[in-house]
């Protein structure tokens, strides 16, 4: 695991490295064709149309996330995961009962879910911290609208609550702040 200055600093990969990164990319799509060619040949019991989007989601995260493991980068590794979710939604929208009514949510979730995991990565707990509870929490009341705990009124209500307590909440980190830089 690299430390956190080592994730800090942009730095250029170096020619294996670079090399790796562009043949598993190029092994990745070559897989989710050959999958797609399967499906679309019958082979595979899975309608090709139905495969493709979920499919090339997922090949781009996974290009994303070998990038970010190979290069020692966080924000590879964070965009993986504005692929791989996706990618879960239409896995889940295509084999099960479930549609997008009920899934929404986790496209809300996103940046949460995409700073949860970079968070573990890199150890930088409060910056991601706050990307989860800004995407998380709104994420976490809409999945209680639609998972048919909470009505519209009252998800809609619990939101504005919550954007009222958050707004208040960096007024006075912004004051605390104020309050230093004038001492």
């Amino acid at each position: 695991m690299a430390n956190n200055d080592e994730l800090d600093e942009i730095r250029e990969l170096s020619a294996g490295r670079r090399l790796v990164c562009n043949i598993s990319a190029a092994a990745i799509v070559l897989l989710a064709g050959l999958f797609l060619l399967l499906c679309g040949c019958g082979v595979i019991n899975a309608d090709m149309k139905k495969a493709v989007c979920g499919t090339l989601l997922f090949a781009l995260g996974l290009i994303f996330l070998v990038s970010a493991l190979v290069g020692k980068n966080s924000v590879s590794l964070w965009l993986s995961f504005c692929f791989f979710v996706p990618a879960l939604v239409e896995l889940l929208v295509k084999t099960t009962k479930l549609g997008y009514a009920e899934l929404y949510p986790l496209y809300i979730a996103v940046p949460a879910i995409a700073s949860f995991f970079t968070m573990l990565f890199t150890h930088e707990w409060f910056s991601h911290a706050a990307v989860i509870g800004v995407f998380g929490v709104p994420a976490g009341i809409f999945a209680l609208q639609s998972g048919g705990v909470a009505s519209w009124p009252i998800a809609g209500a619990v939101l504005v609550l919550y954007a009222g307590c958050l707004m208040l909440a960096i007024a006075l980190k912004r004051r605390k702040k104020d309050n230093e830089n004038d001492n």
